[in-house]
């Protein structure tokens, strides 16, 4: 299925609008939003959030060749929340009100990589840091960090996404459903 965008509403081939879906470390654990909106591992499976995939906020700022790969991740419950890197680790940050506002559009969009480290995964690049990929630290807290060809790095750098259905439009600047 082909993916195409209309301001901020992403439209497949089909002419369905909306993706969304879950997102799963190599290890099988869980990326949910925490109650303080910080980006973690869950300790198991269960309690995944669901995203939207949006077109990223950096949109006119990336090379028409990787506009492709270029998404942002938003909370399927409250459309105006974007995953966002602050520093380096990630957060969920309100559209409307965000920390760091000058640099919002471009910590909030990634590189979605197919392919990377392994067949069926992805690996979330930062557009405004290249060659930082997004994977969990110790205590399953998700930072960007950069790439470095281990074992390790590439397992804790790869994500499955899961469960992405479409048939919902998002019009992700006004944080409406339409």
């Amino acid at each position: 299925m082909i993916y195409s965008f209309t301001d901020n509403i992403v439209i497949n081939s089909d002419g369905d609008c909306g993706l969304e879906g879950q997102l799963y470390s190599k290890s099988g654990r869980a990326v949910k939003i925490s109650s303080s909106d910080k980006v973690v591992l869950s300790s198991t499976e269960q309690d995944a959030t669901v995203f939207l995939l949006a077109r990223c906020r950096a949109w006119n700022t990336v090379t028409q060749s990787l506009r492709p790969l270029c998404y942002s991740l938003v909370d399927a419950q409250r459309s105006d929340r974007y995953v966002r890197h602050a520093g380096s680790y990630l957060q969920v940050d309100s559209v409307h009100d965000p920390v760091y506002p000058s640099r919002f559009d471009n910590d909030s969009s990634f590189f979605f990589h197919g392919d990377t480290f392994y067949p069926g995964y992805y690996a979330f690049e930062s557009v405004n840091q290249p060659d930082f990929y997004i994977q969990p630290n110790a205590d399953g807290r998700l930072l960007i960090t950069r790439r470095s060809d281990t074992t390790d790095y590439n397992d804790t750098a790869s994500f499955r996404i899961s469960k992405y259905t479409s048939g919902k439009c998002i019009a992700m600047l006004e944080g409406k459903t339409l």
